[in-house]
């Protein structure tokens, strides 16, 4: 897995002025696995932090919904990201 990071990350170096990344998001299942986000900001000397979709969402706590959406925060990513889309986004 680092090494599809390691391709990514020199992608990105290679086709932008600046190529610096001042940090890392990640997200999905893998950013669960206990130890993956340190080895990433060890292999890569880069601040490293989980990406938090409902950050910015505000919602009722006292929901018995919300339980089960804090629970999927790591995988919700691009269902949040379409959710928030408004009509003629591209």
């Amino acid at each position: 897995m680092l090494l599809e990071v390691q391709k990514t990350f020199d992608f990105f170096k290679a086709t932008t002025d600046s190529g610096r990344i001042d940090r890392v998001l990640v997200c999905g299942g893998a950013s669960q696995v206990e130890g993956f986000t340190e080895l990433i900001a060890e292999r890569f000397d880069t601040p490293v932090e989980r990406l938090n979709p409902f950050k910015a969402i505000a919602f009722d706590a006292a929901s018995p919904k919300v339980a089960a959406a804090v629970d999927a925060v790591s995988t919700a990513s691009v269902a949040v990201g379409l959710a928030l889309r408004r009509m003629g986004d591209r």
